[in-house]
């Protein structure tokens, strides 16, 4: 009997542990909280494209390429698709453009690289975070807009990379969330205590740098239009972080942050300067939503004005799409895709 009366105190204690902790993460991560559909946007489902978790916009042509893997059914391979939003309905929307390469391919955040030859010719390149490497992939885009795979960047402080954005031909930022794989305990931890470990990796063309760190998972990168400033989603501070960039010589400096009251996942830069970011209001729902233990997931877009205001354009309770992580104006739409849903949003872009 007497080792009774410690084990009850200590199962006691044991449970009590357990229920502070449900509830910090309920409280840090809003699980508790309820979201109603608000929407300034006239959307449109389009099916047929899973876990579209990332777009890219082509300039002046209506046309975006779409990341996409079907999280949900644990697909062996992902890929990159070319969607027209002019032209909707055209059956070569639904066919992958990487030629089958790589063949372990888990693509996440890309950007679109352009630029005009000296001969007068346009060069295109897409750049992709490949998880599966974990790499980024890079790949000319041939005049019927097919993928040709070209080259694969690869270096050991890489070890979670989410997001790309090119600052030239074989040049870019990415930003490497954790310093350990993201689906590791080590990663979920980093994650859960917002433990700024995160960092912005940049390659030169010819090496490696930390181009910034002490980040709260960096997620999302977007380039200013004149290449100027960097925005950077901090998905567990819940903030947009602006670097000043120096053109000419890639170096960042930290010069702010906006608060978003949400957990922000990929942005991107209008034609006009408007920064569009898509955001994830709860996080863990995310991932349940992700491994199929829930139904539906909670989204929000806003918009980021020049003077740091922050608009929601978009906050849904997942009866739309579910957990959104990005929104692209490409052409005259506005295209919401999310990580794991079966469709994304083709909206109307005059707000």
């Amino acid at each position: 009997m007497r080792f009774v009366f410690p084990l009850v105190y200590l199962v006691g204690f044991i449970a009590i542990i357990i229920a502070l902790s449900v509830s910090w993460m309920g409280l840090s991560f809003r699980q508790f909280e309820t979201f109603e559909d608000e929407n300034a946007l006239n959307c449109e489902s389009v099916y047929g494209i899973h876990g579209a978790a990332d777009l890219a916009e082509v300039p002046d042509t209506g046309v975006a390429y779409i990341s996409s893997l079907d999280r949900r059914a644990d697909a062996e391979r992902g890929a990159i698709l070319r969607f027209d939003t002019e032209n909707p309905l055209d059956s070569s929307s639904w066919r992958d453009r990487t030629g089958g390469q790589p063949v372990v391919f888990q693509p996440m955040g890309l950007d679109l690289y352009t630029s005009i030859l000296p001969d007068g010719r346009l060069l295109q390149r897409l750049f992709v975070v490949n998880f599966a490497g974990p790499e980024i992939v890079l790949y000319d885009i041939d005049a019927n807009g097919d993928l040709v795979f070209r080259e694969i960047f690869a270096d050991p402080r890489m070890t979670s990379p989410n997001d790309v954005v090119a600052t030239g031909p074989r040049s870019f930022y990415v930003t490497n969330d954790t310093p350990s794989d993201r689906q590791t305990i080590r990663g979920k931890i980093d994650f859960l205590l917002g433990l700024k470990v995160g960092e912005v990796l940049q390659y030169d063309g010819n090496s490696w740098s930390t181009a910034a760190s002490g980040l709260a998972f960096p997620n999302g990168l977007a380039l200013s239009n004149d290449g100027e400033m960097l925005y950077l989603a901090e998905m567990r501070g819940q903030r947009i972080t602006q670097f000043v960039r120096n053109p000419e010589t890639d170096g960042l400096r930290r010069v702010g942050s906006i608060k978003v009251g949400t957990f922000p996942d990929n942005v991107s830069v209008t034609s006009s300067g408007d920064v569009f970011v898509g955001g994830v209001p709860q996080p863990l729902s995310l991932s349940a939503y992700g491994e199929g233990l829930q139904d539906k997931a909670a989204s929000h877009v806003f918009r980021i004005e020049e003077d740091g205001s922050v608009n929601t354009v978009l906050e849904d309770s997942g009866s739309l799409i579910s957990a959104a992580t990005t929104a692209v104006q490409v052409g005259r739409k506005i295209l919401v895709g999310s990580r794991s849903a079966d469709h994304f949003l083709m909206c109307d872009g005059s707000l």
